[in-house]
């Protein structure tokens, strides 16, 4: 955890020029209507990492460097920078950070045990996933047959009754009364744990990928009304079903859009078989094991022997008091008791999962592995950016109370005032005539909300009368917004012409702008104030470091970085144009939040 705390927070806290190199990237072009079939260009043939561009204090910079620090910088959202400017922005910020790493080095801070501490941590955590990724999701591959043989069984619907109870005994004696002639209603209502049990265990017509896979299995296969299945495994508790009804599926999707959603389908669900699998064979392997009966909550609150060990996984051993510190037991001791039962036990096996895909991984040769070690090798860098940042540049910076609201003095007719707001109602419609209709029957008494159902063309506001919500300058179609936003409670305005249609505009509501107190503002303020100081310390560290230290930026690297860029972003954007485009809706439960006409996506607020 601690790991990935420092690889987040580290390059958002150096002041990188994302801004400049964001503004450097041309825009893509929009797709063409039916893009013509194109051969992806070759990757650039020489390797970044030989093609250097700056040396600082002898150290050779490459353009790999520089790309692996601009997509850390960035969330590795992998579009690239070109052009001249930008390359040089670029590799200027590479060799500021390479003097801040050799100043973290001359501190000794490159040997602190933190940094190591972290670092291991990582390593192993990065290892782990890798094994994961090899043995669970680079496995977990359908074929289109599969796809294909369950999308021919998607035509049938069933009604079921459903039993979920915890153990596989208590399962087997309820369907044992049930075939006896027990009334299954009833005792799904007092027997079963799933929410199903309100419904007397009743469930609504279900259709294949809408259960656990073995629940699922044993559903389908059966054939006539009341009919039980075998009792069969779901989670960690034990189930069984009786056919009601079998019918034709009323909402078989179309096969466009079925067959990517079946993928998905299969594929999670061959992920968690093999994901049990391998969990299974590497605490085999680690010979692990858990105490669960020293994981009670009783004992994890109140236990007289931290130091009693718990669980084990190869040679490392988990004890009371390592569960106690990975939890909040305020919080725990709080929390009522039934919430809390297992949350000892929950922790030792996580523990337990992740020491047996440690000790898989290191067998597998993965902390040695070349990619692993250069991702490693970039998060210790940040490790030591962080550390010498909070502990040397950034030190005593924190700003006293009164600076904090001197701060918020001078700023909040800008950065603490909230603009004023508009509730808007609009009626968009397609010609100047039928807006003038429009503003007539508003004059003769007709309802707003009632014509902007019955007329306008934006089907997303007119379901809602029209109304749009709070909006505020910047929100709107210009032209709309300069009319909109003069209104008064109540107005109206119109016809306003646009280009999706002409606007009849009600002002519903205003919010005249306002200044947000300090005691809101505060935290804000002090944050704001903070990061500008850390901000004004950094660049005057940076230029005292390049003062004195022997910087040279090699003309040859920076036109081959230029060419060499253009390249690649000219192959990533010619591959992403030949992938094939998503067909047909989303799915259910994921559709789109619909467009309403004349409104802007809207940014996310940043409010104080």
């Amino acid at each position: 955890m601690q790991a990935n705390l420092l690889s987040t927070a580290c390059l958002s806290l150096l002041a990188f020029a994302s801004n400049a190199l964001a503004q450097s990237t041309p825009p893509q072009a929009p797709p063409a209507q039916e893009p013509p079939a194109a051969t992806v260009p070759a990757p650039p043939q020489r390797n970044p990492d030989e093609i250097v561009i700056a040396r600082v204090e002898g150290r050779e910079l490459t353009l790999g460097h520089a790309i692996e620090t601009f997509l850390n910088a960035h969330s590795g959202h992998g579009v690239l920078v070109r052009g001249d400017p930008a390359v040089r922005e670029l590799a200027g910020r590479l060799v500021e950070r390479e003097l801040f790493l050799l100043e973290a080095e001359a501190l000794g801070l490159n040997e602190d045990e933190r940094v190591k501490s972290v670092v291991q941590a990582y390593l192993d955590e990065l290892a782990g996933d890798e094994y994961w990724n090899r043995e669970v999701r680079g496995k977990a591959v359908v074929s289109d047959e599969e796809v294909e043989a369950f999308y021919s069984k998607t035509d049938v619907a069933l009604r079921l009754t459903l039993i979920v109870v915890p153990t596989r005994e208590a399962a087997e004696a309820l369907r044992t009364r049930i075939a006896a002639g027990e009334d299954m209603a009833a005792l799904a209502r007092t027997e079963s744990i799933h929410e199903s049990r309100t419904f007397d265990g009743a469930l609504p017509y279900v259709r294949r990928g809408e259960l656990e896979r073995q629940v699922e299995d044993a559903a389908f296969a059966l054939e006539k009304p009341g009919e039980l299945s075998v009792v069969v495994p779901s989670g960690r508790n034990f189930a069984f079903v009786r056919l009601e009804e079998r019918s034709a599926n009323p909402e078989r999707p179309d096969r466009a859009i079925a067959i990517p959603q079946i993928r998905g389908i299969l594929e999670e669900r061959l992920s968690k078989r093999l994901g049990k699998e391998v969990e299974e064979a590497t605490q085999l392997a680690a010979q692990a094991w858990i105490d669960e009966e020293r994981l009670t909550r009783e004992l994890l609150l109140d236990g007289p022997d931290p130091t009693v060990i718990v669980a084990r996984a190869a040679d490392d051993t988990l004890s009371l008091g390592d569960v106690r510190a990975a939890l909040e037991l305020e919080a725990v001791r709080a929390a009522p008791p039934e919430q809390t039962k297992d949350v000892a036990r929950e922790v030792a096996r996580h523990w337990v999962r992740a020491e047996s895909i440690k000790l898989a991984s290191r067998k597998a040769g993965l902390h040695e592995d070349p990619a692993i070690l250069r991702k490693l090798s970039s998060f210790r860098r940040d490790v030591l950016m962080k550390i010498l940042c909070d502990e040397y540049v950034w030190k005593d910076l924190e700003p006293k109370e009164d600076e904090v609201r001197a701060y918020y003095e001078s700023n909040k007719e800008t950065e603490f005032t909230v603009p004023p707001e508009i509730r808007l109602a609009y009626i968009v419609v397609a010609t100047n005539d039928e807006a003038l209709g429009v503003l007539d029957r508003i004059a003769s008494g007709e309802n707003f909300e009632q014509i902007a159902r019955e007329v306008s063309r934006d089907s997303a506001s007119s379901v809602h009368g029209g109304r749009i919500g709070w909006i505020k300058r910047g929100e709107l179609l210009p032209v709309v917004e300069e009319r909109a936003l003069a209104l008064q409670t109540g107005a109206i305005a119109g016809p306003i012409e646009t280009d999706v249609g002409f606007f009849v505009v009600k002002a519903l509501e205003r919010k005249e702008a306002r200044v947000v107190s300090y005691a809101v503002a505060r935290d804000t303020a002090e944050r704001s104030l903070l990061k500008a100081r850390q901000n004004e310390a950094y660049g005057t560290w940076a230029k005292a470091l390049r003062e004195r230290a022997s910087v040279e930026l090699l003309e040859p690297g920076v036109a081959e970085a230029v060419v060499w860029l253009d390249q690649e972003t000219a192959r990533r954007e010619a591959e992403k144009a030949s992938r094939p485009k998503p067909t047909g809706e989303a799915p259910r439960g994921h559709s789109a939040t619909p467009a309403i006409e004349g409104v802007k996506n809207k940014p996310k607020e940043s409010k104080p």
